[in-house]
């Protein structure tokens, strides 16, 4: 098993790394033309719908220079979430019509399929669909659409009864769609999507796409947000050294302070544990989509996210308090990488939730050997 990155996707990292270190004073909008034009959006769209038809270590290559950033713009919702909903779709009439769109960034496709928040049960108020006619009747509240504002479309999953799930393609013209601009912790745009009665005809259903199939690509998001992260921490890590190598205390660096180079190396160590973790999982999702194996795939995500999330936290923490009152402040990028990773727990699930997802999962294997 190689945990080594091929040629072709350090080139693309090298790439990537050195624009987004030149991008972060461009506005969101020309970000996002940028991110298009280099065909990013494209990545995991397959080839007969427009894309490019790269794989998940491609994603993640590219995830990881992202995360140096931090990465700000939608790219994981819709490049790899709202990408894998579309093409898990069944029905040719609306891959058609979304997916070659979104591929060349003439539309914004934004998922709002789940709100795991670390709490892992459903809401009151979660969105519920029912037959009506020939279409279907759409009713509950969307709390926050990570990079939903502005959206050209919605994929709002929504429970149709007996635990089955149906994501429905919803534009801004829906009657009785409500979409209110929310501020992220991250200094990302999201929104907040009410749903009061939206009529929807049965094309507006992605045919093929329920609660299992939604549940692998919320995977693959999952371990595309550890190769951010991942990316995250190795920035935090290299201005850190590089702070207490210039910060000059008592007539000595800080560096020369052994107690801080302790500290110091147990992050590196972290991190690269944590970079081991997210390219093994990497191969053991790609093990599991060949065997058909849905337990073994979420199991090896969760197990990632819990492990990743846990170390890029701590490194964020670290990175902070090591550059003192200096680290909290947003003239330093040290903030806001923590922002981010607050971010991606509140997106995609709290590491603890995805611990106790593993245990379960692996309880639940075990059970039946």
């Amino acid at each position: 098993m190689s945990l080594e990155r091929s040629t072709e996707q350090r080139l693309l990292a090298d790439a990537a790394t050195r624009w987004i270190a030149d991008a972060e004073d461009l506005p969101a909008d020309a970000r996002w033309r940028a991110i298009a034009g280099f065909g990013w959006l494209a990545m995991l769209v397959p080839e007969a719908d427009g894309g490019l038809g790269q794989d998940l270590a491609d994603a993640c290559a590219l995830a990881e220079a992202l995360g140096a950033g931090p990465a700000r713009d939608p790219w994981l919702p819709v490049a790899v979430q709202a990408a894998g909903l579309l093409a898990a779709c069944t029905d040719g009439a609306l891959r058609a019509r979304w997916l070659p769109a979104l591929a060349d960034g003439a539309a914004r496709v934004v998922p709002a399929t789940c709100e795991r928040g670390g709490r892992g049960r459903v809401r009151s108020d979660a969105t519920r669909a029912r037959r009506e006619a020939d279409g279907w009747v759409l009713d509950g509240i969307e709390r926050t659409v990570p990079g939903g504002d502005g959206a050209d479309a919605w994929l709002v999953g929504a429970s149709i009864g007996d635990g089955e799930l149906a994501v429905f393609a919803l534009t801004p013209a829906a009657p009785g769609l409500h979409a209110t601009p929310v501020d992220t912790v991250d200094g990302g745009r999201a929104c907040r999507l009410d749903l009061q009665g939206v009529r929807v005809g049965g094309d507006a259903r992605l045919e093929g796409v329920g609660a299992a199939e939604s549940a692998r690509v919320d995977d693959r998001a999952l371990v595309v947000a550890c190769a951010e992260s991942v990316g995250s921490m190795d920035t935090l890590l290299r201005e850190t050294v590089a702070y207490l190598r210039t910060r000059v205390q008592f007539g000595r660096p800080l560096a020369t302070n052994q107690a801080l180079r302790h500290r110091v190396a147990d992050l590196a160590i972290a991190v690269e544990e944590a970079r081991s973790s997210a390219l093994a999982a990497v191969l053991a999702l790609d093990d599991a989509a060949r065997s058909g194996d849905d337990r073994a795939h979420a199991r090896a995500a969760a197990g990632a996210r819990a492990k990743v999330g846990t170390v890029a936290r701590r490194v964020a923490e670290e990175a902070i308090q090591l550059h003192g009152g200096m680290g909290v402040t947003d003239e330093l990028r040290i903030a806001r990488h923590l922002k981010r990773q607050l971010a991606l727990d509140a997106m995609l699930g709290a590491p603890d939730w995805h611990l106790r997802r593993h245990a379960t999962l692996r309880t639940a294997t075990e059970a039946t050997r």
